[in-house]
């Protein structure tokens, strides 16, 4: 077995076989700088060097090459944790040590294989120093991925809950709040909120750990916090107002199947879009209340809470709603998470939010006898 299958093998042991060979096909579609840069806390390098080290070789096994950060929080330290760095992953990965201030060069880098290696200067004296560096690097790489790492993965509230999702759009203020969040960590926010003022706003932001840095990469279910700006969500009444051309295009590669010809003759209550066609959710209205049709994520969306979004707003709007789903959809379980009840048969599960009791029975038997939306 080559190293590329071994590396595979490890990633399809932590999420789905396909969702592994997804996200790798689309780090390497991209140019290279863009893949990821990894900001390494003072915890990881004290207790994870290690782990972090064998995480950069399995990465490099796939010829993934991201810039790995140092000295954010304490700069002093900086340059003695890249050396350590360099030292555990050389001879078998190609690394450099570049200035964080020279982006092109950290470019010209990534480009040649090399994994680059920043610390950052005791020159940039503030935390607001380093953050607008680190701002200006990933605004000149048009970075994918920002990721914190720290000993502990993601976000947590003092009770230890850790937050899969902040949306800084909705969440920021809230978490902010005294109380709601360790003071380390609301500090961290503060200069996320900062950053996308700058970079790309299709750049995400997550907070893990080097155990769980291959999951957060490699599945859609990441692990830790993903930090993002939320979906914007048009709300549309009337189908001659979207393209049924990208719209349909939408559904069936979320799918995997071709809707049958009819699909957008169908009588429609209400259709939302997230950004440029990256989601839908579609609506009907039957007599026993609000169907949910259709809902599907741009499969690269489906890590990035556009999902989330869409639920948000479809939720705020239709707060009475049902919806159906086969067995074998993947999302299974996170349907579970939103619904109220639900009831499973052969042939489909049947999902509710919000109904009256009375009204669950004929929303089950509406569900089991809609109408077929893709072709067999």
């Amino acid at each position: 077995m080559t190293s590329h299958e071994l590396v595979i093998q490890f990633l399809t042991s932590i999420g789905r076989p396909d969702e592994a060979e997804f996200y790798l096909k689309l780090f390497k579609s991209e140019s290279p700088e863009r893949f990821a840069i990894i900001v390494v806390g003072e915890s990881v390098m004290e207790e994870a060097s290690e782990v972090l080290a064998a995480d950069l070789r399995f990465l490099a096994q796939l010829q993934l090459t991201p810039i790995v950060v140092f000295g954010l929080v304490k700069p002093s330290t900086s340059g003695r944790h890249a050396n350590t760095v360099r030292e555990r992953l050389e001879p078998h990965v190609r690394c450099s040590i570049v200035s964080v201030e020279d982006p092109s060069h950290v470019q010209a880098v990534v480009h040649d294989g090399s994994v680059a290696l920043l610390p950052f200067p005791e020159s940039a004296e503030t935390i607001d120093d380093r953050f607008d560096l680190l701002a200006d690097l990933a605004q000149f790489l048009r970075s994918r991925k920002i990721m914190f790492l720290g000993t502990r993965s993601g976000l947590q509230t003092p009770d230890g809950t850790v937050l899969s999702l902040v949306d800084m759009t909705t969440e920021f203020e809230e978490l902010v709040m005294p109380n709601r969040l360790p003071l380390h960590q609301q500090a961290l926010l503060q200069q996320v909120n900062r950053l996308f003022k700058t970079i790309d706003c299709q750049t995400t932001i997550a907070v893990t750990s080097p155990l769980d840095l291959l999951r957060e990469l490699f599945t859609s279910t990441g692990a830790g916090t993903l930090i993002r700006l939320g979906s914007s969500i048009t709300h549309v009444t009337d189908i001659t107002h979207v393209d049924c051309s990208r719209l349909q295009t939408l559904i069936e590669t979320a799918f995997g199947r071709t809707l049958v010809d009819d699909f957008f003759a169908r009588p429609m209550h209400a259709l939302y879009l997230a950004d440029d066609y990256r989601g839908t959710a579609i609506i009907a209205d039957t007599p026993v209340g609000k169907y949910l049709t259709k809902f599907a994520v741009d499969r690269q969306a489906r890590g990035e809470g556009v999902g989330h979004d869409l639920w948000r707003v479809l939720y705020a709007n239709c707060p009475q709603v049902f919806w159906r789903s086969r067995a074998n959809n993947p999302l299974i379980a996170w349907y579970e998470q939103q619904c109220d009840g639900m009831i499973r048969d052969e042939a489909w599960h049947v999902f509710w939010r919000g109904l009256q009791p009375e009204d669950i029975p004929r929303a089950i038997d509406y569900a089991r006898h809609a109408p077929i939306d893709f072709r067999p």
